[in-house]
């Protein structure tokens, strides 16, 4: 399994290989070193995130989005085109031939599991066993992105309220 995370000190997208075999994820850039979370790998498999332990994991396709939107975006033009030329054969040729490269990049593409507390990324076997975890859910989706922007307000205060407190230590000094 491949495990794609994000460096907490250097913010860089780290990637590790065969995360089954490793006790450690460490960042390439700055060489920050993590241990993965006892109990994320189970028999070869991904039974929890590696780097936080947060067992509500989804699935999704490893598409990139902008391929799949240019695709479409492309064959409604070129439908559009022959559909202003009066050719109505050309016209459901594109956009059938949209429909089917879809259907198979839909087919073939394979899934990747991503955790919803850090959004960190695991592919390949093992990191869906048994087709354990399910699509993108919306409300557990929207719990996490709650508790990040919550923890960011909080890391935001602290490091207002640090900057206080050294601004008030150098004033008396001053005088």
């Amino acid at each position: 399994m491949e495990f794609t995370w994000n460096c907490p000190r250097c913010s860089a997208i780290a990637r590790s290989a065969a995360l089954e075999s490793r006790a450690e994820l460490k960042c390439p850039e700055c060489g920050y070193d993590r241990p993965i979370a006892a109990g994320s790998i189970a028999a070869g498999e991904l039974a929890a995130c590696a780097y936080c332990a947060s067992t509500d994991l989804y699935v999704q396709k490893d598409f990139p989005h902008g391929l799949g939107l240019a695709i479409v975006v492309v064959g409604l033009a070129v439908s559009t085109l022959f559909y202003y030329f009066d050719m109505p054969f050309w016209t459901m040729f594109v956009l059938i031939l949209s429909a089917v490269l879809d259907f198979v990049l839909y087919k073939y593409v394979p899934e990747v599991t991503i955790c919803y507390r850090c959004l960190s990324q695991c592919r390949g076997g093992g990191s869906n066993p048994g087709s354990r975890y399910l699509p993108f859910d919306l409300a557990i989706g929207e719990r996490y992105r709650q508790e990040r922007i919550r923890a960011e307000e909080l890391r935001s205060r602290a490091a207002e309220a640090e900057a206080n407190r050294a601004d008030s230590s150098i004033e008396p000094q001053a005088r």
